[in-house]
């Protein structure tokens, strides 16, 4: 018997006080109730429409590798859900691929261009553009105005908090967001608290991370030389990087923020709707600046104390791209990339070693949040969504540390979804994008009101329901911007292109003119560039005339 009906039995005998007693006694003793059925969540009674909890875990720069380490998402989310094995960042950089989650557009319709200001990117970007571009009609007030209570924990847009530390962006309504430039210090940083600045570590050095923020956000560097500059100007104790307290290791914090959310929202007559983006396992790129301040902490990122020779033995994945052996056939960025000499190998080892500490404290968040679920019976009436904004490269193709370039590993990330009705251990292999998560989350929580963009993406919620098979695309790629407006000797690469994946071909476009095609069913490794190839040459027009149409589509010319 549902508890909506014996609250209504026992509601008409209430005049009868000791009567009503007595029939919930015999009820309890006949009817075997007990204490769980009693306990079952509130917002049962009012969320009639039985939608369910979502909640949406995005680590940055994950690479699907990573996966095998995290025992808790393989055990609650791959093995209890559906895997997207072809799901892509279309630009694999922090801001343009979060925003494009937010907003369900490519970054050339929701014009986040870049992760910074000075660029066309970042969070000011999306929060000052005018009409239906702003930030108030994204992911976070849809979810609001459909009758979800919303939380955000973690890393949102890059700047963000850099000109305001105070504000809190529209559509959450609970809001926990690490402050940028201390999001790239694990120990030492600074977060809104709903509206509230707390620091963590040590509150002079943290601070010292916010000014190199607000300093690059609102006098943006030209030149490398007036990059470091900056830096010197924030940090005015050049070979200090604050303390490294095991309480204050900001996965574990953010972790614990995100299950408390959990602990709070279950106990809500609505239904909740958590977007909890992890910062790792990130590069702590603050207290290195390209390496150049001395006696910075190592590796990079650093694990936390309880694992930090937990991977000490483990092999640097040496894939057939890594320090690929001919760079000649590539384009002008990476052609002349020297290769990855001992010492350059032993570095990118010692901190992809340190990856796997931070994402095995990932893993834990997961496993405590799962747990939570579980305890209050809500596991099952919960979407889970894990991925990742964008992927890495560890030595592949002679880059030690890097992204934004669309090779493979930046471009191809995870995606595992589990809830109500997702089939369990399933996979689905025809392409899926970061756009596709916000009409995937809109479809889940069933919300009534249309939002006010043309998305470009669409909703997975049917394909991992094995209800209807996801339609086959070819997948947009895109780079607005360069990193930065200058170069440096680790982004000097990082230039914009356009270009386009089918299910054989990768084609890409650089703005310096030079062009890639891969044959990715012969060589997915991407070693061998095809486009200069005479018998290639119909292929190159076909894919560029596509990549141009993608270049401008708009909605349901996107796929």
């Amino acid at each position: 018997m549902e508890r909506r009906m014996i609250e209504s039995k026992l509601g008409k005998l209430a005049t009868g006080g000791l009567l009503a007693l007595a029939f919930f006694g015999l009820l309890m003793m006949i009817g075997g109730l007990h204490e769980k059925a009693w306990s079952a969540p509130r917002k049962q009674l009012s969320n009639l429409g039985n939608r369910p909890n979502i909640i949406l875990i995005q680590a940055d720069d994950l690479v699907r590798s990573d996966i095998r380490y995290m025992p808790n998402v393989k055990k609650y989310l791959t093995a209890a859900g559906t895997t997207f094995t072809n799901y892509n960042a279309p630009y694999p950089l922090c801001g343009p691929a979060r925003a494009a989650l937010l907003t369900g557009q490519l970054s050339h319709n929701n014009d986040v261009l870049s992760n910074f200001k000075a660029n066309d990117g970042g969070y000011y970007q999306l929060a000052q553009l005018p009409g239906r571009q702003n930030q108030k009609n994204s992911l976070g007030p849809w979810m609001q105005k459909a009758g979800y209570r919303t939380g955000f924990v973690g890393k949102f847009l890059n700047d963000y908090g850099t000109l305001d530390p105070n504000e809190v962006p529209p559509g959450w309504n609970s809001w926990q967001a690490l402050i940028d430039q201390s999001t790239y210090d694990y120990y030492n940083y600074a977060m809104n608290l709903n509206g509230k600045v707390k620091y963590w570590g040590d509150p002079a050095y943290a601070q010292q991370q916010l000014n190199l923020g607000t300093i690059a956000a609102t006098n943006a560097p030209t030149t490398f030389a007036e990059f470091l500059a900056t830096f010197h100007e924030a940090f005015p104790v050049w070979d200090y990087f604050g303390w490294q307290r095991p309480q204050d290791y900001t996965m574990d914090v953010n972790g614990k923020m995100a299950n408390t959310f959990v602990q709070n929202s279950v106990r809500s007559r609505k239904p909740f709707f958590l977007y909890y983006a992890t910062p790792g396992p990130h590069a702590e790129d603050t207290n290195h600046l390209q390496g150049l301040r001395p006696g910075a902490p190592n590796p990079d990122p650093r694990p936390p104390k309880r694992y930090e020779h937990t991977f000490d033995n483990v092999k640097l994945p040496q894939p057939p791209d890594f320090n690929e052996a001919d760079v000649s056939d590539k384009a002008s960025n990476v052609k002349n990339l020297p290769l990855l000499d001992e010492a350059k190998i032993e570095t990118v080892t010692a901190s992809y070693r340190g990856r796997l500490g931070a994402v095995k404290s990932i893993d834990d968040q997961v496993g405590k949040i799962v747990k939570t679920l579980k305890k209050n019976r809500e596991l099952n009436n919960t979407v889970i969504i894990f991925n990742s904004d964008n992927g890495y490269l560890q030595g592949e193709h002679r880059l030690a540390a890097s992204k934004f370039l669309p090779f493979e590993n930046s471009l191809r990330i995870p995606l595992i979804m589990r809830g109500p009705g997702i089939k369990a251990h399933a996979t689905v292999s025809n392409p899926s994008l970061d756009v596709d998560i916000a009409p995937t989350i809109l479809a889940a929580a069933k919300a009534k009101a249309k939002p006010g963009r043309l998305f470009d993406g669409i909703s997975l919620l049917a394909a991992a329901k094995k209800v209807k098979k996801l339609p086959y695309r070819d997948i947009p790629m895109e780079a607005e911007r360069p990193l930065f407006k200058f170069t440096t000797p680790l982004t000097q690469f990082d230039l914009p292109f356009y270009g386009v994946k089918t299910n054989r071909y990768k084609y890409v476009h650089w703005s310096f003119g030079d062009v890639e095609l891969y044959d990715m069913k012969k060589d997915p490794y991407e070693l061998e560039n095809l486009a200069s190839d005479p018998d290639m040459a119909g292929v190159v027009s076909q894919l560029e005339a596509k990549a141009q149409q993608l270049q401008d589509c708009k909605g349901k010319t996107c796929r």
